[in-house]
């Protein structure tokens, strides 16, 4: 027994901890997820939608998926655990074989069926507005063996890992807030093409909407998935690719702009300072298109937009000029002086294809003009040893060597190519009286959200890669998992932006070491540091018979973030508590 005079403190980090589950429970994701990954009859301790919620938790507060570190995680803030979720953790809760069940429900779920419930849970409790639905792919790569029908295949790697297997995710996301939608794992090796319209189905039923506009990039540009998009009277947006006869049709396009053949339209937006800039020249056309859908022919028109980005232009014109300079450099650098280990070409040939294969490597074919000459120096020697008298006979060596003279630019052929820069050819069917050409531009620009998702789900704070489970069922329920994880940051990261946005103020003190700089427009990740750099901790005191909790007072950064996100302080206060 404990001396009366005696006092015990005892520490416990919170952190970001309330603010996360408090967020998930709004959203009312420990009974949403229950009802899907569902718990054995025999289940005792903590539900299974429970156990998935703070996983959730801690891989947001913690940027770490790995199962082995959540046990432990949850014991130094088990108080914590227990006040916010309302019941008693026993020790084994988050031991790798709980973890590992939630891996193989999420594995075995409906996975249609969560997504759709967790759009709608979303729906009830935020607005998400959508211009669109922007549709893409990335891989994940680990190091796992491969099977020949396992997940884990070697393909095209987006993460510049081709030796190790890959899984592939193919995602939508509405925009421009990036909230994923819907997304399919499939083995590392498929093809991007049969991915877009599963995943179209799926959102179209999903939302319960036609008339949608989808965009994505040229592998979604197949005439098949056009057609049907245009069938259900949906419709699309995107680039088409240089590949088949596209190829040829898209440079006469171009050629036409180039030439001034095609009258182009000048298109303006407004810049960050409110004056209005020139971003692009453009011209379109229609053409109709037909295909066939489940054997029914479909007729449609489709808008051909051929654009030329200013900015685009600009730096692949600034690239070109290094290009020529550095190939500059490595033709003249072919044939150096005479000299101690100083390569020289004997025959004209070697030299010819050396010169070739430098014009190739940095593609300026056309736009340099390479000479070089002859070269020749005899020497007269004398024949035999000794010395030379006027009698004595000699000989004639000669040695050639092939010198390259001048590398010149030919401007004319170099203006021309960065006449053709900048372009791009995209279409659409969506009706000229609902999106003007200036429109559909800026609405494919603006189309950078999913790829932002997949730097927050492969980097930090997610950091799906590389995985680190072994198992198939574990590795898509890990996916899933963390794909859920991701739907929470970004839903985090939106109603901070857009409670700023209303209030036309900004947040001071998320950059450390820069307490006073303003940013309007900040990203959940650096709102979870700031919140972690707080240090908020639960303090128990005990004094004999005594048990009381105080926690750290709340900074003002922190009650402004929860304001903005409908959150009350009591999810830190209520660890203040009292017990016998």
């Amino acid at each position: 027994m404990k001396n009366a005079g005696t006092l015990s403190l005892t520490h416990e980090r919170v952190d970001d901890i309330p603010l996360l589950l408090g967020f998930m429970q709004q959203l009312n994701f420990p009974i949403l997820l229950e009802q899907h990954l569902g718990s054995h009859h025999l289940h005792r301790g903590l539900s299974n939608g429970w156990l998935a919620t703070v996983w959730l938790a801690f891989v947001l507060s913690q940027s770490n998926h790995r199962k082995v570190s959540v046990e432990d995680w949850a014991g130094n803030h088990c108080d914590t655990l227990e006040t916010l979720i309302g019941e008693r953790l026993r020790p084994a809760e988050f031991g790798d074989d709980r973890l590992s069940i939630i891996l193989r429900r999420l594995r075995d779920a409906d996975w249609t069926a969560l997504e759709a419930d967790l759009w709608a849970a979303t729906c009830e409790v935020y607005e998400i507005s959508y211009q669109c639905i922007r549709l893409d792919s990335t891989t994940s790569f680990g190091y796992h063996t491969i099977t020949p029908d396992g997940l884990m295949q070697r393909g095209h790697s987006k993460d510049h890992r081709p030796d190790l297997p890959q899984l592939k995710l193919m995602a939508a996301a509405a925009q421009p807030t990036s909230h994923i939608l819907a997304c399919d794992i499939v083995p590392g090796h498929s093809a991007d093409d049969p991915l877009y319209l599963p995943l179209i189905r799926r959102v179209r039923q999903q939302l319960r909407q036609h008339g949608l506009l989808y965009t994505g990039d040229c592998k979604m540009s197949a005439l098949a998935t056009r057609a049907e998009l245009a069938a259900e009277k949906d419709h699309y947006l995107m680039p088409l690719p240089r590949t088949g006869d596209n190829a040829e049709q898209i440079d006469a396009w171009i050629d036409e702009a180039a030439r001034g053949t095609q009258p182009l339209q000048k298109l303006t937006r407004l810049n960050e300072e409110g004056k209005k800039v020139t971003f692009a020249w453009a011209y379109e056309r229609e053409r109709p298109q037909s295909s066939k859908v489940a054997d029914q022919e479909v007729a449609w028109t489709e808008r051909v937009q051929v654009v030329r980005s200013l900015d685009l232009a600009k730096r692949q014109a600034k690239q070109l000029e290094e290009r020529l300079c550095e190939a500059a450099a490595a033709l003249r650098a072919l044939t150096p002086p005479v000299g101690r280990g100083h390569k020289q070409y004997r025959d004209e040939e070697p030299l010819r294809a050396a010169v070739a294969a430098i014009v190739q490597q940095y593609r300026v074919d056309g736009l340099l003009t390479v000479t070089w000459e002859r070269e020749e120096q005899r020497r007269t020697r004398y024949q035999g040893s000794g010395r030379g008298g006027p009698g004595r006979p000699t000989y004639t060596t000669t040695k050639v060597r092939y010198v390259i003279k001048t590398v010149r630019r030919n401007e004319t052929a170099i203006e021309e190519a960065k006449a053709r820069q900048g372009w791009r050819v995209q279409v659409t069917n969506l009706p000229s009286a609902r999106w003007s050409l200036r429109e559909a531009v800026l609405l494919y620009n603006g189309g950078w959200s999913v790829e932002r998702d997949f730097h927050l789900l492969k980097d930090q704070p997610l950091g799906i890669q590389p995985l680190f489970v072994r198992e198939e069922e574990q590795i898509i329920g890990l996916t899933r998992l963390l794909t859920i994880a991701l739907r929470v940051l970004t839903l985090i990261e939106l109603q901070v932006r857009s409670g700023l946005a209303e209030a036309e103020e900004a947040l001071t003190g998320l950059y450390e070491g820069q307490p006073t700089r303003a940013t309007a427009y900040p990203t959940a990740g650096r709102c979870l540091k700031a919140i972690s750099r707080m240090e908020i901790t639960a303090t128990r005191v005990e004094s004999g018979q005594d048990v009381r909790w105080h926690v750290t007072a709340l900074p003002s950064l922190l009650t402004r973030i929860m304001k903005l996100l409908h959150l009350s302080p009591t999810l830190y206060t209520c660890l203040t508590k009292t017990a016998a």
